[in-house]
């Protein structure tokens, strides 16, 4: 086997089809070329950047892909690569150090074309392998924030489901009800020291297709998409903004379109940055899954002393859908 680093403008026909086959089998997905072009072109650079594992009959067997996307950082800029769709395909597991040479590899050119920071959400089985042997630093774990709707559904109660029901919808009136007040007066999110910039190409291009519905009017925008999550109908909030920062105003549009769905709960995953009462969020200790952001330095700096931080990061499903 052997390690092919290149970009996404580089790969062949046989790339493409022997990657998407590895990565449904690793993964269980449905995913097709057209998804991974449109993940993968739609960049700031227009093209990715790619460490790919080939076998010896010359099929893509495994990878790690870095995403290059423009960041804010204290009020100027850097380029920063977001790590996705790591994996190599069961049988030529051969190797345990081969995702770190895979990563290792790509980091040459990743400095070459400007990428001075890489950030990456690992699962619960890999964040170990990329803390204790690639290195990568933690900056902290992503916060949940629910609104239940049908709270005896999600809890699967027995007993007494129906008064659940109708305290939850007594609940959710309040706080729509104050949340409306709420948001008459100052109700935007604050600035971060490090956020993704929102003009940036991979946000434009990013949430397009038939799993994101997306709507703009004004100065409000909002994205969500609806999934099916063993059973509980679920919407995922990717944002809402209103002048390019999230508000309460925002919020309140898009969950009453939400709502005209039939779902059975509202999930909001990142930070919130605002006083809000529509929201609450999990303890940790039952989120459905840790969010761990990580990432690593490539090129030092002195405007990234406080990048270890969590409380500095505005990241969520918009930087990169984790769900």
């Amino acid at each position: 086997m052997v390690i092919k680093v290149c970009k996404t403008t580089e790969w062949s026909d046989r790339d493409w089809e022997t990657y998407v086959i590895g990565y449904n089998e690793v993964f269980g997905t449905d995913e097709t070329i057209a998804d991974f072009k449109n993940k993968y072109f739609s960049v700031c650079k227009g093209y990715s950047l790619h460490s790919l594992l080939v076998s010896d009959e010359g099929d893509v067997v495994g990878g790690i892909t870095i995403i290059p996307c423009n960041y804010r950082c204290h009020q100027g800029f850097f380029l920063n690569g977001l790590a996705v769709d790591v994996f190599i395909r069961e049988s030529f597991r051969i190797d345990p150090l081969m995702l770190r040479k895979l990563y290792k590899q790509l980091v040459g050119t990743l400095k070459e074309e400007g990428i001075e920071v890489v950030t990456a959400v690992p699962n619960a089985t890999a964040y170990p392998y990329w803390k204790n042997i690639v290195k990568w630093k933690d900056i902290g774990e992503i916060s949940y924030w629910v609104i239940p709707i049908k709270i005896n559904k999600i809890l699967n109660l027995k007993f007494c489901g129906w008064l659940f029901e109708g305290l939850t919808r007594i609940y959710l009136f309040c706080v729509l009800c104050l949340s409306y007040w709420v948001s008459l007066g100052k109700s935007k999110a604050k600035d971060y020291a490090y956020e993704i910039d929102k003009d940036d190409r991979y946000i434009q291009n990013k949430f397009h297709g038939t799993k994101y519905a997306n709507f703009s009017v004004q100065d409000i925008f909002y994205s969500y998409r609806i999934v099916n999550e063993e059973g509980i109908k679920t919407a995922y909030i990717i944002e809402a903004t209103q002048e390019g920062k999230r508000s309460i105003k925002a919020f309140l549009k898009v969950i009453k379109v939400i709502l005209q769905q039939n779902v059975d709960l509202i999930i909001y995953v990142g930070k919130m940055g605002l006083f809000q009462l529509l929201f609450i969020k999990v303890p940790k200790r039952l989120e459905p899954k840790k969010l761990p952001l990580m990432c690593d330095v490539l090129i030092p700096n002195d405007k990234f002393s406080d990048i270890y931080d969590i409380n500095n990061w505005d990241f969520g499903l918009l930087n990169y859908d984790v769900r």
